[in-house]
């Protein structure tokens, strides 16, 4: 039986939602049945702290977005390995990946989108020209369904919403790392508020900060970990951060920890984990902490309440509402039973309805179905 040979653009690999997803979907994926390679137009960040080795991976270096030289190099690869189909990610990688793919005369092609939309005059005009040209669209929520068809009066029915999945053997409670990493970082006897994600301006980490600030008046004891980077761009924000905590007196109660390779480690020293971003899709931060079994504030946006179920399994806050972030986390603060129930809860639907083995099957149905529909198409054709 002939593999289907698939090849996922991105713009670059590194530890980030949406790149990580891809990761986490190829690693799971038959191999008997698919071939899978992953081709970059940026390269590989953070190379130490992934398993690159477990994955075909093409750079292509040197290649700026949406430009005439950057489709024709990457269609020459496409043309090379005679691929099936040609899956793009995101804006960054939609309008040269959709040329090559023409050019390269690839049978199917799907597009994925995962969380914020990059808008402008041109780019709208662009995306709503690209879209409906792709053979199939792929969204990480039902919320970026709903704003391709209202925002962007998108018609076409070929979107399919295929939610992130955690692998249970990897992300779980572990009184073990709790211990282990609380005495490592020093928070022994604190009550620790956690995130984990990228330093960028759509995490919003400036109003977990300035609510922290809120919380700490009435909790002394409590403590603050931002775990993440991002580059030198990460490496700015970073410092813009540390300006704001130092403003707010709060350089004793704030830790900073780099992004690591085995962030379940980590999210298991959290009482609480925060996600204050102004846009989101499916976050895999917010499973993989549920799956910890830590209870989790989330801004209410994007995916982030169809993961987090107000005041059923976790807490939804309006995005930019530091004071009532702040009450949230008294509220969990002050209830360790309503904590315990949160975490029980949110453990309980991670398991039924994320899991990474029914994340990856749907994927392999969508490019099977897709193959096989395309190859039927030729034979009539013939």
């Amino acid at each position: 039986m002939k593999k289907i040979h698939l090849a996922h653009l991105l713009y670059f690999v590194g530890p980030a939602g949406k790149e990580q997803g891809v990761l986490k979907i190829v690693s799971g994926m038959d191999r008997s049945r698919f071939k899978v390679d992953i081709i970059v137009l940026q390269g590989v960040r953070y190379r130490e702290l992934l398993p690159v080795d477990q994955f075909n991976i093409i750079e292509l270096e040197g290649t700026p977005a949406n430009s005439w030289e950057t489709a024709r190099r990457l269609a020459e690869v496409l043309k090379r390995n005679r691929y099936d189909i040609v899956y793009t990610h995101s804006w960054n990688t939609l309008l040269e990946g959709y040329l090559a793919a023409r050019l390269a005369k690839t049978p199917a092609l799907i597009h994925g989108e995962h969380g914020t939309f990059e808008r402008s005059f041109m780019k709208d005009r662009v995306q709503k020209y690209l879209w409906p040209r792709f053979d199939a669209v792929t969204v990480v929520a039902g919320d970026l369904e709903k704003k391709l068809r209202d925002s962007f009066g998108y018609r076409k029915d070929n979107i399919t919403v295929l939610y992130n999945g955690i692998d249970p053997a990897r992300f779980y409670p572990s009184p073990e790392f709790r211990e282990k990493y609380r005495r490592q970082y020093g928070l022994e006897g604190s009550f620790v508020v956690g995130t984990m994600g990228r330093f960028h301006p759509v995490k919003d980490h400036f109003t977990l900060i300035k609510a922290f600030r809120w919380f700490r008046e009435k909790i002394p004891a409590a403590k603050l970990v931002l775990v993440g980077g991002g580059g030198s761009a990460g490496e700015e924000m970073k410092r813009r951060y540390q300006e704001l905590i130092a403003q707010l007196s709060l350089q004793e109660q704030v830790r900073f920890i780099p992004p690591v390779s085995d962030p379940e480690t980590l999210l298991n020293m959290f009482d609480v984990f925060v996600l204050s971003s102004v846009s989101e899709g499916c976050s895999n931060v917010i499973l993989e902490a549920q799956a910890c079994g830590v209870p989790v504030v989330a801004t209410d946006t994007g995916g982030n309440p169809e993961l987090v179920c107000h005041r059923e399994n976790g807490l939804l806050f309006p995005v930019g509402d530091q004071q009532t972030l702040a009450g949230e986390l008294h509220r969990l603060y002050a209830d360790e039973d309503l904590r315990r129930r949160f975490s029980r809860r949110a453990l309980e639907r991670v398991r039924e309805k994320f899991s990474l083995r029914s994340t990856v099957s749907g994927y392999e149905q969508l490019y099977w179905n897709l193959y096989h529909s395309k190859m039927n198409g030729k034979a009539k054709g013939s």
